[in-house]
């Protein structure tokens, strides 16, 4: 084989076997646990808009796309009346995937928020190792740092605030995770119609003003309802009870209006997030990007503690949409295995070029 046709081989190999991880992820991460059929197809239709395995093609244009010292906008937090308090699916996933990209790329994560979500959100970041504060002035330029910023309810401030926040953070990307994105009406919803718009912050504003200011745009929702799920918003109004018909007086339908960059959708919102996570790890090469299942539980349990709820039950207890910690902790190692185990594996080498040489020659 000359050198060049070497290159071109090991060139199809990393794809081969990149393919293979990102599949892998996505699999795990739409297990359909609810048993209604939505997750994958939700899924599928998510693929269709970046060509490929979704976990992967947000982990690859995030590590592509930051650069050292960038800062990237978190928005997450689904607030569950009466309590006024956040769910845990969102806020554990943007605590691991906040990290992971400190870790892998040296950013400053932003965390913008309802003020009620700042504690869980604060326990489970310094349970993960960060160090949490609420302005720049205060984190400066410090490694390892998060700055926690809240974003206010009453709509005419909201918008000012939200030109405000896009200039002063002005970030290479917004990563929005189980945060409320609203209909073509204007209004919040639950996955099956609750209509929760005087709970919610409108932090769209946010999301569309440092869009349209070029930011990398990347969503994580598991029911379409979720903000920049709306890239896939015709399949969630056809696919999903509430999608198109929310049965509430808004008659706008539970699909977020908002499109995004690449969307991740899958079964649990927070376990996209760690997917994307545990790509990052796979790319950098490096298994301390992700988290281990001990130091995954420290964070659940840390974050739990300081005030989230589980969304299904309502009870203060460390499960995400009614699924108990132990699967949350196996899923964390499965997904770190998942990214590990290939990588480590040359001697399958052979066996890779074999595919690479059938897939060729098939076309």
């Amino acid at each position: 084989m000359t050198n060049d046709n070497q290159f071109e081989m090991n060139v199809a190999v990393g794809r081969l076997v990149d393919n293979c991880v990102g599949e892998n992820l996505d699999q795990l991460i739409t297990m359909d646990m609810r048993g209604d059929g939505i997750p994958r197809l939700l899924m599928r239709a998510a693929r269709a808009h970046v060509g490929g395995p979704l976990a992967l093609a947000a982990a690859q244009r995030l590590h592509a796309h930051l650069q050292s010292r960038d800062r990237v906008l978190m928005l997450t937090g689904f607030i569950v009346p009466p309590w006024d308090v956040g769910e845990t699916d969102g806020l554990i996933g943007t605590v691991v995937l906040g990290r992971a990209l400190e870790v892998a790329s040296d950013v400053q994560p932003v965390l913008v928020c309802e003020p009620q979500i700042f504690p869980p959100l604060e326990a489970g970041l310094k349970a993960a190792g960060m160090r949490v504060y609420y302005s720049f002035e205060d984190a400066r330029n410090l490694p390892h740092s998060v700055v926690l910023l809240p974003f206010p309810k009453d709509e005419d401030t909201a918008r000012a605030e939200a030109r405000r926040l896009a200039d002063l953070v002005h970030p290479s990307a917004c990563i929005a995770v189980e945060r409320p994105g609203r209909n073509p009406a204007g209004h919040y919803h639950f996955a099956m119609g609750r209509n929760v718009t005087e709970w919610i912050a409108p932090i769209d504003f946010l999301y569309e003003e440092v869009q349209r200011q070029g930011a990398l745009t990347v969503a994580v929702g598991d029911f379409g309802n979720e903000l920049g799920m709306g890239t896939i918003g015709d399949v969630v109004r056809a696919e999903t009870p509430a999608g198109a018909n929310c049965g509430c007086p808004c008659a706008g339908g539970t699909a977020c209006l908002i499109g995004s960059d690449v969307t991740v959708a899958c079964s649990v919102s927070d376990w996209g997030a760690y997917a994307i996570a545990a790509a990052l790890a796979y790319l950098k090469g490096d298994p301390f990007v992700f988290m281990s299942g001990d130091f995954y539980r420290r964070v659940l349990d840390a974050t739990v503690v300081g005030g989230c709820i589980d969304g299904t039950s309502t009870y203060s207890i460390p499960h995400i949409d009614g699924i108990r910690e132990e699967y949350n902790v196996r899923l964390v190692e499965m997904l770190a295995d998942v990214v590990s185990y290939p990588g480590a594996r040359e001697k399958y080498r052979a066996i890779r070029e074999f595919r690479v040489a059938r897939e060729a020659a098939s076309g």
